[in-house]
């Protein structure tokens, strides 16, 4: 057996045995019929538009705020990881049967953003309120500023390799680690992988099979931190998934008929408007 089977394996093994952790630690939340519609349409959209590349956390807190669901960010945080946890392991699937990736860049991507998600979500559990609002302010005008960067052509130019060696692999497993902390505080790390890979002279189609796979391994390890600690909205988190799916199936047919530079735009708005929420409620706080 080769190793991107070992690693296909291992990572459905992982995603079922915490979806079943999930569902023993189930605990009541009421909600009502409007906040059913809500919480199932944010879902849809966040994942209609993740599939087609712009990610989905940003689109989830913003939709949150707007819709004042949701209330409490590490709950909030947890229920994003725990949804994504299906997405995430079918794009592995996919991704590393129709990808081209070097064995030791994807093993060390994904073993360096494992490790950011473990330890980073065993700090989000049991910090207060007003630092994860610092943190995932932070983290949002870190990403939005290497995405804007990307957009405005400031970055590098990517070239074709699919792998890289020495000093550049170290710093690229540093990038991966950072990256891995950012979605036990609710933002994800498609800006930090994409910019890593353009640092590093990798091929774009290199972030693909990286992000699923990596997704697969580090939503599954956050997850169970914050699934342990009950810090999830449970029936949010089942309609978010399965409104999700649907979202994912939608956007899949259209992929190749949008400009994924126009889409990003959108993303940076989303971002922008993230920021701006969380600096009033970091006010508000401090």
């Amino acid at each position: 057996m080769d190793i991107l089977n070992i690693i296909k394996i291992l990572a459905i093994v992982l995603c079922v045995s915490i979806v079943i952790y999930f569902i023993l630690k189930r605990q009541n939340q009421v909600l009502d019929s409007a906040e059913k519609v809500k919480t199932a349409f944010i879902g849809f959209i966040a994942s209609f538009f993740d599939t087609l590349g712009i990610g989905s956390f940003a689109t989830i807190v913003a939709m949150r705020n707007l819709f004042n669901i949701m209330p409490d960010d590490v709950q909030l945080i947890g229920t994003m990881n725990i949804q994504a946890l299906i997405t995430s392991l079918i794009q592995t699937l996919v991704f590393l049967q129709f990808f081209k990736i070097d064995i030791s860049l994807l093993l060390i991507t994904i073993i360096m953003i494992t490790i950011g998600g473990y330890i980073s979500s065993l700090i989000a559990v049991y910090i207060k309120p007003v630092y994860v609002h610092l943190i995932m302010l932070l983290a949002f005008i870190l990403t939005g500023s290497l995405l804007l960067l990307s957009q405005l052509h400031f970055l590098p130019n990517y070239e074709s390799n699919f792998t890289i060696h020495g000093w550049k692999l170290i710093a690229f497993a540093i990038f991966m680690l950072i990256a891995g902390m950012l979605p036990a505080f609710g933002v994800g790390y498609y800006s930090i992988v994409r910019t890593s890979i353009f640092l590093f002279g990798l091929s774009p189609v290199v972030g693909f099979p990286i992000m699923a796979s990596a997704s697969s391994f580090q939503m599954p390890v956050t997850s169970a931190v914050f699934i342990h600690s009950k810090k999830f909205y449970f029936k949010s988190t089942l309609i978010l998934a399965a409104s999700g799916i649907i979202g994912v199936i939608l956007a899949a047919p259209i992929i190749e008929l949008l400009d994924p530079h126009d889409l990003r735009w959108w993303l940076l708005l989303v971002i922008f408007y993230n920021i701006i929420t969380l600096i009033k409620n970091f006010t508000k706080q401090a």
